[in-house]
């Protein structure tokens, strides 16, 4: 008899966590991980997400383009530390 319930626990259960497919390069965010091709994922949580490693308590991000990923993430970082006059 429990088990007909089970969907209605998982639907509320979506309905308090906004939904995220990750990857999602609105929200993606990484660096260089400082060895190899890999990149430290920078998302707070990035459990859906189908190219996250753990690693110890950081993640890996493996998305085919990561680079992209990182590139835009530097830029981002560059532009604010560039407005807030950082020497």
């Amino acid at each position: 008899m429990s088990d007909v319930n089970m969907p209605n626990q998982d639907s509320s259960r979506s309905e308090r966590r906004p939904e995220r497919k990750l990857p999602d390069l609105a929200i993606c965010r990484a660096r260089p991980a400082g060895f190899g091709d890999y990149a430290d994922c920078l998302v707070e949580t990035p459990f859906e997400c189908r190219y996250v490693l753990g690693f110890g308590f950081h993640y890996h991000c493996l998305y085919p383009e990561r680079a992209e990923i990182i590139a835009r993430t530097m830029a981002e970082q560059h532009s604010e530390g560039g407005s807030q006059g950082v020497a």
